[in-house]
């Protein structure tokens, strides 16, 4: 039995003990490299970093401003990715323009499954810096095949294909990454307001007042005014010339250029405060404060810690990042997909992209002249302003004790059924009416055109409060940074899905204009029926 049992020539358990320990050694090598990418990458804005946090104002430092900077981001990005979206038939023709789309949200609904740990791993400033460089590919490809492409020359119209592909890569990021930071820099507002409530010993029995309504309002509404001053560009240039000119695109290419720019001035959660004065105590008793942002929960991140360094006052000037492998930011991220909140949610997610390619393609262009859908458009964004600004206080306003999360959820969804169904009743007494008009592009001059121009502002209030709603709630079900990408990741997944099915659903051979009508509402109202059983929990915020 001896014999058996000891080790030849032929039969050794060493190279077997070598070959684990090797495989080890390159698995645990993988983890160290990505490691590694992630610290080195961080690392090249750490000078910008250190730069913001010695020489920020306070009032710089508040998560209002930090908000409206992001804003900002979106702004000047939008302002010129919108307008060459809206006028793609004119500049590159119809069949291309197409494909051009299609190349964008495809691309936009994969990656979105990958983005969030990306997002968790390299940050959000690095993201959305990569994001925004992603979209001046699109504005690039534009103007090269502006200045070359004809009809016949196939590789100026596969570089404009090539630029929306990357675009949708670029798109995945630069939401995912808006996403959690927004809800990262809500939940820090949530926190200073605590501390001061505490400090000024004026702390309320009802608790602190919720943010993420409030701050996704300002967000929103700075990000819609992009569409506004991309339309006035729009009405100047492309009335004169449709098509667009070298200029327009080199103007184009300076807004998304600031954009990038304006992504290493926003700064990391943990560094934003108060505007209000305190004292060393004060000061002292802030920083000790450990909040869902400064550390996830040991149970459910035991692996992750912040990557962080402290400048002479104490501010962190980091981003927290993970320190999972990509496989288990990978599984966290389809472990999120799969819950009953998510699953339940995606109806309404869906909804939010799908709606609009009828209400502003379908709709706006057969109802209202070329004129007039300039004008409709700026009272479809003013209304989202309007929305998002009324809806995200109304969110958050927390009028007493016997006030809650869940019941300001249901009144927000019930009135989005009201105002949001309104405008589809108006649009099918229009659909139905045209069968037996030989005219129904309305111009802004007649009296006629009230009708659609209601459902049109009626859409924009709707769907501004419904976006607002998805941020907040998936702030309420979420508390780690890491968790708000994952769960936004799968919101703008969804969301693209459902816009790219409504772009190709948009030929009225595919699908008739009031069968296009029809599914929206059928979606509308099963997403906003499951959104009812996964509202936020009773408890007052």
């Amino acid at each position: 039995m001896r014999s058996r049992n000891r080790s030849t020539p032929h039969s050794s358990p060493l190279p077997h003990i070598v070959t684990k320990s090797c495989s080890y050694n390159r698995k645990h090598s993988k983890h160290q490299s990505s490691l590694s990418l992630s610290s080195n990458i961080t690392n090249m804005f750490a000078a910008i970093d250190k730069y913001l946090a010695k020489n920020t104002p306070l009032w710089y430092r508040t998560p209002v401003v930090q908000t409206s900077a992001l804003g900002l981001v979106f702004f000047w990005v939008f302002a010129a990715y919108t307008t060459v979206q809206f006028y793609s038939s004119s500049i590159y023709g119809s069949e291309l323009a197409a494909d051009c789309v299609s190349a964008v949200y495809l691309t936009f609904t994969v990656t979105c499954l990958v983005a969030p740990g990306i997002i968790n791993k390299f940050g959000c400033r690095v993201a959305m810096f990569a994001g925004v460089i992603c979209y001046g590919n699109l504005v690039l490809a534009s103007l090269i095949y502006f200045e070359y492409g004809v009809e016949g020359v196939r590789w100026a119209r596969r570089l404009v294909v090539a630029g929306g592909a990357v675009l949708g890569i670029g798109a995945s990021a630069l939401w995912t990454a808006q996403g959690r930071l927004i809800l990262q820099y809500a939940a820090r507002a949530e926190e200073l307001e605590h501390i001061k409530n505490q400090l000024d010993s004026k702390s309320s029995g009802n608790g602190t007042k919720g943010k993420a309504g409030t701050l996704m309002s300002i967000f929103w509404a700075i990000f819609q005014c992009s569409s506004l001053v991309g339309g006035s560009i729009s009405f100047i240039y492309y009335n004169k010339k449709p098509e667009g000119s070298t200029s327009l695109y080199i103007l184009f290419l300076g807004f998304i250029f600031i954009g990038a720019i304006f992504t290493q001035f926003l700064l990391p959660p943990s560094m934003l405060q108060s505007n209000y004065k305190v004292n060393e105590e004060h000061d002292l008793e802030m920083k000790s404060e450990q909040t869902p942002l400064s550390a996830d929960s040991s149970a459910q991140y035991g692996d992750e810690s912040q990557m962080s360094e402290k400048n002479e006052n104490g501010a962190t000037i980091k981003e927290e990042l993970s320190t999972k492998s990509w496989y288990e930011e990978a599984k966290g991220t389809l472990q999120i997909f799969l819950t009953r909140e998510m699953m339940y949610l995606s109806p309404l997610f869906m909804y939010t992209g799908f709606n609009q390619p009828y209400q502003q393609a379908t709709f706006g262009n057969r109802f209202f002249t070329k004129r007039t859908i300039g004008a409709e458009l700026i009272v479809f964004h003013l209304m989202e302003i309007l929305g998002a600004i009324v809806v995200g206080r109304f969110l958050d306003n927390e009028k007493s004790k016997y006030d809650s999360q869940r019941k300001r959820a249901i009144i927000c969804l019930v009135s989005f059924v009201v105002i949001n169904g309104a405008g589809n009743v108006i649009a099918f007494f229009q659909e139905i009416s045209a069968k037996h008009s030989t005219s129904i592009a309305n111009d802004i001059s007649e009296m006629r055109a009230i009708t659609p121009s209601t459902a049109f502002a009626l859409w924009g209030f709707a769907d501004a409060q419904i976006q607002v709603y998805c941020y907040w709630l998936i702030g309420s079900f979420y508390s780690s940074g890491h968790d708000h990408s994952r769960a936004v990741g799968w919101y703008k997944c969804v969301q693209s899905l459902g816009t790219a099915i409504g772009f190709f659903l948009i030929p009225t051979q595919r699908l008739s204009v009031v069968a296009q009508l029809s599914v929206s509402s059928l979606l509308f109202l099963l997403g906003t029926a499951l959104s009812f059983t996964q509202l936020p929990s009773t408890t007052a915020l």
